[in-house]
């Protein structure tokens, strides 16, 4: 009897030994399978960030070899002259002289708007070639002429606006004329803006009520002052890019520069002839051009090259709305 019970008990020890390893195998299994799937998202977040990263960098990188070409082609200024024994002031877009920091992101800023210029996602399936003349930094004492030019000529364009106290009436007229009103900032400064994703949203926001309260247009057509590929921002500007196609807003860049950002002032015809010669190269040509103080020679510019742009076969002139072909130096 004995014999019996302790062969009984063998047995059961022998089928609980198993037992008890497939059910550690069965806890063990999806907690690895869990832990497996939790590094491979982990490790695609990383790879996809890196190639954010790399990609911005490819894209300063071509910046700054344009930036070298544009220089080398400058002839060397005359040894005669004497070096300023002055600081070189820098006025703001409301011609106001700007301490040596903020002074430091205009110039910055003025240098990449000058030089930057790429192509952008063409899109050429009708055989029209689309010209978007747009403004930055209005209003200003020139919108009025501006908007008269436009009107003259049956032209639309587009004004990325600031937030300026005392130009209620050319906010409406803007939008009257049937021209598209879009957000650059409100303060429009770097220092400030770029500070921090939170610090560019509230900027962001304010421009964007204070132009609903003025118009009642609910704008949503962004464009970052220094372009998407400014090296001023302390935040990675594809956070900030993220941030608006959250807020269901895109923004635009552009591929054309009329060269006013400059702190030489240009003649009518050297910015008539920047944008001429080059609406040519794209299919959506988007012209940089700025509404501020002592930017008297964009406004002269103008008819000629509206003139022109008009005479060209198979070219029209629009205004960007949310479904234009983006042009964009930062792309994914």
């Amino acid at each position: 009897m004995e014999d019996h019970n302790e062969e009984t008990e063998d047995k059961a020890a022998e089928f609980s030994e198993p037992s008890k390893k497939r059910s550690f195998i069965d806890m063990v299994v999806p907690v690895l399978t869990l832990l497996t799937i939790v590094n491979c998202a982990v490790i695609l977040v990383l790879v996809v960030n890196i190639g954010r990263k790399v990609n911005m960098l490819e894209q300063r990188m071509m910046l700054f070899q344009d930036s070298v070409a544009a220089s080398a082609d400058q002839p060397a200024q005359d040894s005669e002259f004497p070096e300023r024994s002055e600081p070189l002031e820098v006025a703001d877009i409301d011609g106001n002289i700007v301490d040596a920091s903020e002074a430091a992101d205009i110039v910055e800023a003025a240098a990449l708007e000058d030089t930057h210029k790429l192509e952008g996602r063409e899109d050429n399936s009708s055989g029209i070639r689309r010209v978007y003349l747009t403004f930055d930094d209005g209003p200003s004492a020139n919108t009025e002429r501006i908007l008269d030019i436009l009107d003259q000529y049956g032209v639309k364009a587009t004004f990325f606006v600031v937030g300026k106290e005392g130009y209620a009436e050319q906010y409406r007229r803007i939008v009257d004329d049937g021209h598209t009103l879009a957000m650059h900032s409100y303060s429009h400064k770097y220092s400030e803006i770029y500070a921090s994703v939170d610090a560019y949203r509230a900027d962001l926001a304010k421009l964007h009520d204070f132009l609903y309260e003025l118009t009642g247009e609910d704008c949503n057509i962004v464009r970052f002052p220094g372009g998407s590929s400014n090296t001023i921002s302390r935040v990675d500007m594809w956070e900030l890019i993220d941030y608006l196609k959250r807020e269901d807003m895109v923004y635009f860049d552009w591929n054309v520069s009329s060269g006013d950002a400059t702190g030489d002032r240009k003649s009518a015809d050297q910015i008539a002839r920047n944008v001429l010669d080059s609406i040519g190269q794209f299919n959506n040509a988007v012209v940089l051009f700025h509404d501020a103080p002592g930017k008297d020679s964009t406004v002269d510019a103008l008819p000629a090259i509206i003139e022109k742009i008009l005479e060209s076969d198979n070219t029209v002139i629009l205004p960007i709305v949310e479904d234009t072909v983006r042009v964009q130096h930062l792309h994914e």
